[in-house]
């Protein structure tokens, strides 16, 4: 086994700091609490990136006893939002990066992204070893925002699963995933989480050639988004346009009609904004 990136005293002080509430400027990351940091000279990009500490504790994983990795995880849960934020980009990241997934969207990303992982070897045991622990320990103090952001990001992994190992099981894990996503999101009213699951969900099922699964999905992310879209941020619209496309290829039929509804009694504004966009 190769030598630890970095002495345990250097991950423990790097995890103390938490998940950064991140604002962009640029490509800078700032944050108030930067300030109060030191930077961990052999961490990734010196522990300053968002979704840090996610890529060290990911690195680390293997050099870790049990006892230390509950350490890691109580301080984790300790640091974890339970307050959904504006802007979930870093948490997000966060996880992924636990999994070492460095990329996003995994197998969704590209064609090139899902040859590419069909090639390698997946080794998430340590990854979901460690986040079924940080999982517990949220529960355990109703952190509902935390529970639903690792139920979403579990599902993406099992979608990925599914996908390359062509696992109807590991498809329906997933789906149930997602499903417990969004009830921990009522209850923090986590609005993105609200209906973003649905949206994925869709896309892993339309990857699978489940036409009719995709379709019950990419009507369920625009209902849900008409409830409880918070906003008509770019990645939002892009989101449900997505699933409006689709839903015009594979049910012409009901397209004409969903359109004229939402067309004319939608009150959401990224609803709004996607009808002028598609034809």
């Amino acid at each position: 086994m190769k030598e630890p990136p970095l002495k345990y005293d250097e991950l423990l002080k790097l995890v103390s700091y938490g998940i950064f509430a991140m604002r962009f400027k640029g490509i800078s990351v700032n944050d108030e609490n930067l300030e109060k940091c030191d930077k961990i000279k052999n961490a990734v990009y010196d522990g300053i990136y968002v979704g840090s500490p996610g890529k060290d504790i990911y690195y680390m994983l293997p050099h870790l006893d049990d006892n230390k990795t509950e350490e890691i995880a109580d301080k984790i849960a300790e640091k974890f939002p339970k307050i959904p934020p504006g802007n979930h980009v870093n948490v997000g990241a966060f996880v992924r990066f636990v999994y070492g997934q460095f990329e996003k969207q995994g197998i969704l990303r590209s064609e090139k992204d899902f040859q590419r992982m069909k090639r390698e070897k997946i080794e998430w045991e340590l990854s979901r070893k460690f986040l079924k622990l940080l999982y517990g320990k949220l529960e355990k103090i109703n952190n509902f925002y935390g529970m639903s952001i690792l139920c979403e990001m579990n599902a993406h992994r099992l979608g990925d699963e599914a996908v390359i190992g062509k696992s109807s099981s590991r498809l329906e894990e997933m789906e149930k995933m997602y499903k417990k996503s969004v009830r921990y999101a009522f209850k923090c009213n986590s609005y993105k989480q609200l209906f973003t699951p649905y949206y994925w969900a869709y896309k892993y099922y339309s990857k699978f050639k489940k036409t009719a699964k995709a379709l019950s999905y990419a009507y369920m992310t625009v209902e849900a988004a008409e409830k409880y879209c918070p906003d008509a941020r770019p990645g939002y619209i892009e989101k449900i346009l997505d699933c409006m496309g689709y839903i015009k290829r594979h049910d012409k039929k009901s397209w004409k009609l969903l359109y004229q509804n939402y067309k004319n009694n939608s009150k959401n504004k990224c609803i709004k904004k996607v009808l002028k966009k598609i034809k």
